[in-house]
């Protein structure tokens, strides 16, 4: 019996141990087989292409297109695309940062709109990934950078980087010559040639239908050469005595409205540029109507066949355009154009929230650098452009660029003029010699985010007013300064002052 009980514990113990061995055995190879399966997942993972979703300043992107594709297929990702027009873009952000449903990558193209996404925790910063990124870095110079730095040290967006000012002072040569003057260099000299140009027929038509120069229903984009020559450039920072003060409200800016009423009433500006689009406007400018003042650059670019040179040439065989200074005779220190911010005009983010940082700032960097950026711009070499002698030009006409939606990512892009002329570089130059830099660029303080874009409108609304004569300017314009400082012109301004003279 006791052998017995004994063969029974020896043959239970090894039961059990058999049995736990077993046991062991089959949860270490189920361990194995997970863990095997998790490493197989997470390299898989990274091979498939991450979804992003883009909110961009666009209309007309294709959601099967060759740019789409090509990008995605560049930067291993699947691009989700929400798009809509400036006038709608930060409306439209809005609506989509409040539903919850934060785009990966977003276009913005204020600084209360940055301001907001920054402070609300909304956007990451760019800078911290610089050296994990150093091409993002290097699309951009130190100035760019150092411009779109906020107060806690950080860049949280990058903005579509271009020419800058993209304005000119310009004439129709065609015409100087037959009037026999030369380009105008003072007030009084440029009064007397836009007299000719909107009296004398310089078309030959037998109409008085053409002005010095027209615009729509802005001041502060086509009246520069005037305002300028007055020293007071409307809604926009300069210097004066070691102070930032506002343009718009400068006495200055009275005696320049004051000479823009007596052309008007004269009729030497277009009276349509109250009512006018931009679209309307641009074809006035290829019809050839307007004679000399502020207008767009792109009439220097011989290669331009779709915006103006060319267009204009069809209509006028004659027609030539050259540059002029800056207009003397209003002021002691009459001063030039404006210039757009240095931080570019859309600007891009990328969200906090998104789920794959490296994706993000792969497109973003992709796009910024050389080889993304002159894809963006132009497409591929040998397909859709050439270059020949160092000077780029396209081998499809511009339909075939918009039906494969060339040039339409605003991803910090970099606009490129390769396939320019020389004539634009000129006028590149030129206006390096009469733009006026904005020494609050840069500058970020609430006020701004709460008044500006009131000021702007307002600005522009009550100096329409005045030119046409619906508001006395003697005694309007006084009472417009003292609204401007009740609407938060003072409080910007006093705000203004405090940071420009930290940074000094």
């Amino acid at each position: 019996m006791k052998k017995l009980i004994a063969l029974i514990l020896i043959v239970t113990i090894c039961l059990v141990s058999f049995s736990g061995c077993s046991k062991t055995s089959k949860e270490d190879k189920k361990d194995n087989t997970v863990s095997s399966s998790n490493e197989g997942a997470k390299e898989e993972k990274s091979d498939e292409p991450v979804k992003l979703k883009l909110f961009l300043h666009s209309k007309d992107i294709q959601e099967k297109s060759f740019t789409k594709d090509y990008i995605e297929k560049q930067t291993n990702t699947i691009l989700e695309v929400t798009q809509v027009t400036t006038k709608e873009l930060e409306n439209k952000l809005n609506l989509i940062l409040a539903s919850g449903n934060r785009p990966d990558l977003m276009n913005f193209y204020t600084d209360a709109m940055e301001d907001k996404l920054v402070k609300g925790g909304a956007l990451i910063p760019l800078n911290k990934y610089f050296d994990k990124y150093p091409e993002l870095k290097a699309s951009r110079t130190d100035r760019e950078w150092e411009v779109m730095t906020h107060d806690d040290g950080n860049i949280y967006a990058i903005g579509v980087s271009t020419a800058n000012p993209l304005s000119i002072i310009a004439y129709r040569k065609d015409w100087l010559d037959k009037f026999e003057m030369d380009v105008p260099t003072t007030l009084d000299e440029y009064y007397e040639f836009a007299k000719a140009v909107a009296l004398k027929d310089p078309d030959g038509n037998g109409k008085n239908d053409t002005y010095a120069f027209g615009g729509y229903s802005i001041v502060d984009r086509f009246m520069d050469h005037i305002f300028g020559a007055y020293g007071a450039l409307p809604h926009y920072w300069m210097e004066k005595d070691g102070e930032l003060v506002n343009g718009s409200v400068q006495p200055q800016a009275k005696e320049a409205l004051k000479f823009l009423k007596k052309m008007y009433d004269e009729k030497l500006i277009d009276p349509e540029f109250v009512t006018d689009d931009s679209k309307r406007w641009k074809t006035k400018v290829k019809a050839g109507t307007f004679g000399g003042g502020e207008t767009k650059i792109h009439l220097f670019d011989k290669n331009n066949h779709q915006n103006y040179y060319v267009p204009f040439k069809e209509k006028n065989p004659e027609g030539e355009f050259v540059f002029g200074p800056i207009l003397k005779g209003g002021s002691d220190n009459p001063v030039g154009i404006r210039m757009a911010s240095i931080k570019g005009w859309v600007r891009t983010g990328i969200s906090s929230e998104t789920k794959d940082v490296d994706a993000a700032l792969r497109l973003l960097t992709w796009a910024a650098a050389d080889e993304g950026n002159k894809f963006i711009n132009y497409g591929l070499e040998g397909e859709h452009y050439k270059i020949e002698n160092g000077q780029l030009s396209r081998t499809i006409d511009n339909n075939k660029y918009g039906e494969l939606d060339i040039n339409k990512f605003n991803i910090a892009k970099k606009v490129l003029f390769d396939h320019s002329s020389p004539e634009l570089f000129d006028a590149f130059k030129h206006n390096e010699s009469i733009a006026l830099e904005n020494p609050a660029d840069g500058i970020l303080v609430p006020e701004a985010t709460k008044y500006d874009a009131d000021l702007r409108d307002f600005t522009n609304r009550e100096f329409i007013s005045m030119i046409v004569g619906a508001t006395d300017i003697e005694t309007g314009f006084d009472a417009f300064v003292k609204e401007w400082n009740k609407r938060g012109g003072e409080a910007l301004t006093k705000a203004l002052n405090e940071k420009y003279q930290s940074k000094k």
